[in-house]
């Protein structure tokens, strides 16, 4: 597979995982009684720190090297990543009424497009391509 697809693909691959972590927290939390918007962010984040291991060795194939700067870097993405997640959900649930744990699967993957970009020109740049 060539660079320009390899990418994309692995992205893929840990963001399912991450998507699955993201879910399966926002269930568990939503389930206990936290506002759907608080659980949303915390799985966000939650998920967002296994996604920064995956992407940044999987992924983008990095070392070591700048790896808590680098993390930093992808901590703050993450919080314009969480913020569109958010407000989408927001959308999706008082706007259209969709029940909040399929607003949080549908605004997950509105926001993966937009997600690559951001984590690969602002926290992976070293292997942008």
């Amino acid at each position: 597979m060539n660079t320009a697809l390899a990418q994309p693909a692995r992205f893929l691959v840990i963001g399912i995982a991450g998507y699955v972590v993201n879910l399966g927290l926002f269930a568990v939390l939503y389930g206990l009684g936290l506002p759907y918007i608080l659980a949303s962010i915390l799985s966000y984040f939650l998920s967002n720190a296994v996604m920064y291991v995956g992407n940044r060795y999987f992924t983008f194939r990095l070392g070591h090297e700048g790896f808590w700067r680098a993390y930093l870097s992808y901590m703050l993405v993450g919080v314009i990543v969480v913020g569109l997640t958010a407000g989408l959900l927001v959308l999706l649930v008082e706007g259209l009424g969709v029940d909040p744990r399929v607003g949080q699967a549908i605004s997950l993957l509105l926001v993966t497009p937009a997600a690559f970009i951001l984590f690969k020109r602002w926290t992976f740049r070293a292997q942008v391509s």
